[in-house]
């Protein structure tokens, strides 16, 4: 649905052809015929700038799992927030959530780890460190708090680069969330859905919080 080109007005004619006109069996057309591709064919049910920025959002999406080798982006959730959106800065793999029991429930711990680190039994395959479950809620926060306190200059940037259209619009929703947001004292699930594409983890106790239009965020790991 979200790829339909009618929902933005235009139509591409001949997707599927008459192989059989007793039987009106109908398939898709790969190229056996010619398909024709009519602009504002009727009213459009979207504006058609909102309709190219989800096709780009598709694509990022796609491009970004592929680089990743993350099978999905939508498995994130309330309780698991950072699925797919932990990478390593040593060598590029997705991190694992993983949960440290203890006897003493005080003990009991949720870190994230390199799935590299030991993807082959008893070998050590990425010399990256893990991170605790806090610390990445912790880095968004940081990592938000610096565009409030410095909106002036995010503002100004996001309204001068020239962008694409997805760009554009992830811009403009960012100006206004940064417009009438103050400074975060938790964590925000909604709030880091809307600006996170990623965090990249560094050896150096250092996290690169990205922004989904690219803008990055340094955060330093206390």
């Amino acid at each position: 649905m979200l790829s339909n080109e009618k929902y933005k007005g235009d139509a591409l004619l001949q997707k599927t052809y008459t192989v059989d006109f007793l039987s009106k069996k109908r398939i898709i057309n790969n190229g056996e015929v010619p398909q024709y591709y009519v602009e504002e064919s009727h009213p459009a049910i979207i504006y058609k700038e909102m309709w190219e920025a989800v096709q780009l959002e598709l694509e990022r999406r796609r491009a970004f799992a592929e680089k990743y080798n993350i099978s999905k982006l939508d498995y994130a959730s309330e309780e698991n927030p950072f699925a797919g959106r932990v990478i390593c800065g040593h060598c590029g793999r997705p991190y694992g959530r993983k949960v440290w029991n203890s006897m003493d429930e005080r003990l009991r711990r949720i870190v994230w780890r390199c799935n590299k680190k030991y993807e082959v039994k008893g070998e050590k395959g990425c010399a990256n460190k893990h991170i605790d479950d806090k610390v990445l809620y912790q880095a968004f926060i940081n990592a938000f708090n610096a565009l409030i306190e410095n909106k002036d200059y995010f503002i100004d940037k996001w309204k001068l680069e020239d962008r694409d259209i997805l760009k554009k619009y992830k811009a403009k929703q960012f100006i206004n969330i940064i417009e009438n947001t103050e400074i975060l004292r938790e964590f925000n699930l909604d709030l880091y859905y809307k600006v996170i594409e990623k965090m990249t983890v560094y050896q150096d106790n250092k996290i690169i919080v990205t922004l989904l239009d690219g803008t990055e965020v340094e955060v330093i790991i206390e």
